[in-house]
């Protein structure tokens, strides 16, 4: 059965229910929460963001960078937020570089993460530069709308993800 646009009880709206051009804040909980344009707003997502954490900070022109304790493997986990044209990007290394012969277990670790993940996040960075190292690397198109709770969620499994990924390397890998 087909229930048409219209009906008593129900506002008629051409293109109510279809996506393009559809304000999220119509039928979801937090309703009233402004959507922000990531293109334009990233670094003010970030900050506000990073404002209600504990993270140490650092910002110039093009990036927004922090930093955590990885207690696990007595390490700090740098997370770098930049955009390339298209996207926003959030870089996180541990700060260990590679060996030569640590190169094949880090591209097997990265494997194995990404493969369990279903997600790939994880790669041996830089090879051919004289310090490799383990990266994780995550992304969003500039194009997205988003709001600020939920870029926190998001920012908040970026770090939760790259803490997990870089204590088993360290643990399980010996990297």
């Amino acid at each position: 059965m087909t229930v048409p646009d219209s009906y008593p009880g129900r506002e008629s709206h051409p293109g109510r229910d279809s996506f393009p051009g559809r304000d999220c804040r119509d039928s979801y909980p937090g309703r009233n929460a402004e959507i922000y344009d990531l293109g334009t707003h990233w670094r003010q997502l970030v900050q506000n963001w990073v404002a209600r954490r504990n993270y140490h900070t650092v910002h110039d022109t093009v990036s927004v960078t922090l930093q955590f304790d990885l207690h696990e493997a007595g390490r700090v986990v740098t997370l770098r937020f930049m955009t390339t044209k298209r996207l926003l990007v959030a870089f996180a290394t541990d700060g260990n570089f590679l060996r030569q012969d640590q190169l094949a277990i880090a591209a097997a670790a990265s494997n194995a993460w990404n493969t369990e993940q279903l997600n790939p996040m994880l790669s041996v960075w830089d090879v051919r530069g004289p310090r490799p190292c383990l990266a994780g690397v995550c992304d969003l198109p500039l194009t997205c709308r988003i709001t600020q709770a939920d870029f926190d969620a998001l920012a908040n499994d970026w770090v939760e993800r790259a803490r997990q990924m870089f204590s088993r390397c360290h643990q399980v890998f010996k990297l």
